[in-house]
């Protein structure tokens, strides 16, 4: 008799493996390991410090150059809890905590900057006509701009712990105005991907106009103001001719919400004179 052999589909054993390899690196309560296609992920129920994010990255580059369709993906069955802890905010907590000292928190925040710009890179196919990973790669792109945010933040309350004098240095302010500059072609940059309509589907650019709507506003508010009326005319645009309702609703939104900004922006520099 003959029988009749078992074929499982990539799927199920992508679950198995999946599943197996959540690991304790030791049974004392410390942090889980995670392993998915043999590569390490860290505890994805903690928070992720740089170091932790430095060992993600790597585990992707692997796993794009071995398995480039295996990535883990944005609302994955399997694999979403892990790309869900990439852009956590939850991951901010070390660099938003007062108690901790503000050179390691700046420095973390510059290094975590650092690994989402190669996050990015790695899920984008420069070659696709449409991004297989789109989703991810905007989500992650959201999830940069924020991180900037949060560095000028702390870089704020960096000078804030300076001497006055020290403030005023050449150097000084020759590093925040560099830092100012990357912000901006970084907020730029965000806004052209909207326009990409041919290379990400339809319901990634209106979840990612939305996250926009939501996140630019706390990094905009410390671009110099030449910079600030140029993000505004690129949203004005999209607000007037980008394919889809649901982006022009909410550039619409941020629209107004910039203007006011800049409007508040001139009144202060009017006053300060």
């Amino acid at each position: 008799m003959t029988s009749t052999p078992f074929f499982f589909s990539l799927r199920s054993v992508l679950a198995v493996v999946f599943t197996i390899s959540l690991c304790l690196i030791n049974q004392t309560g410390h942090a889980k390991q995670l392993k998915y296609l043999g590569q390490p992920f860290p505890d994805i129920k903690q928070s992720w410090r740089a170091d932790d994010y430095e060992l993600a990255l790597d585990s992707l580059i692997t796993i794009q150059k071995s398995e480039p369709t295996l990535l883990p993906k944005r609302r994955g069955e399997f694999t979403g809890p892990v790309y869900d802890r990439f852009i956590s905010e939850e991951n901010f907590r070390y660099q938003l905590d007062i108690k901790e000292p503000i050179e390691e928190r700046r420095e973390e925040s510059v290094r975590v900057s650092i690994v989402l710009k190669e996050m990015m890179r790695t899920y984008f196919d420069f070659k696709a006509k449409k991004q297989p990973y789109g989703s991810e790669a905007l989500g992650i792109m959201s999830f940069s701009l924020r991180q900037q945010a949060i560095f000028f933040t702390l870089t704020v309350e960096h000078w804030l712990q300076l001497p006055r004098i020290e403030t005023q240095t050449p150097e000084r302010l020759g590093e925040l105005e560099e830092h100012k500059r990357g912000a901006a072609s970084l907020l730029s940059s965000a806004f052209k991907y909207l326009s990409l309509v041919g290379y990400f589907g339809r319901e990634d650019l209106e979840i990612y106009g939305w996250e926009l709507a939501h996140i630019a506003p706390e990094l905009f508010v410390h671009l110099p103001m030449a910079k600030q009326q140029s993000i505004v005319i690129q949203v004005e645009n999209l607000k007037e001719n980008h394919d889809y309702e649901q982006v022009r609703e909410a550039m619409n939104k941020l629209h107004q919400n910039l203007t006011k900004l800049v409007e508040q922006h001139q009144k202060v520099m009017t006053e300060s004179k």
